[in-house]
């Protein structure tokens, strides 16, 4: 006996907008997993001033430790997803510093211009900065787009122009680090 398809309705789809695909999942674990590696490389006593939890903090001073090629990546697995817990406005905040007053200036103001010209200024954000992911960069702006068509409230626009810069400016470490090596 044939199996009769399953019909979807809107609401289906509409449950599932806003979510990560498990490729996006896999990729922010992946780019935590790298800020861990730049929170790694503080001081002792700026790793323990970090606000975060106590077992990061641990992780992170036990890393320092650990010579192992192979145990370092696994740990720096384990900081990625502690790091998951964590409020990435204020992990940036602490590695941004690195970065400076006009690196955070240019990174708002390309937000600003990917908002506006949208695939252009993608296409050109992702040639200056390989960790970029033009996907997410598109679903950043789709979203904040679709929050404006919505006439979202101006707490929930901030809110959603907030991810996108902390992405950007993740992005922006992440490839800044890609070149130092």
């Amino acid at each position: 006996m044939a199996r009769r398809p399953q019909r979807f309705t809107e609401d289906d789809f509409e449950s599932l907008e806003g979510r990560a695909s498990k490729t996006e999942q896999k990729k922010a674990v992946q780019r935590m997993a790298a800020l861990g590696e730049q929170l790694a490389e503080l001081s002792k006593k700026q790793i323990e001033e970090l606000p975060v939890e106590e077992r990061l903090i641990e992780a992170l001073l036990d890393v320092q430790l650990i010579t192992s090629f192979e145990a370092r990546r696994r740990q720096f697995q384990r900081i990625g997803k502690l790091l998951r817990n964590e409020d990435e406005s204020m992990i940036l905040s602490y590695l941004t510093p690195k970065q400076g007053a006009k690196k955070l200036a240019q990174l708002d103001r390309w937000v600003e211009r990917m908002i506006a010209q949208r695939d252009p200024a993608i296409k050109e954000f992702c040639k200056s900065y390989n960790a970029a992911e033009s996907h997410t960069l598109r679903q950043h702006v789709l979203r904040i787009h679709r929050d404006i068509s919505l006439q979202a409230t101006e707490q929930e626009l901030a809110e959603s122009k907030l991810k996108f810069l902390n992405y950007v400016q993740q992005v922006a470490l992440l490839s800044d680090q890609g070149k130092a090596k």
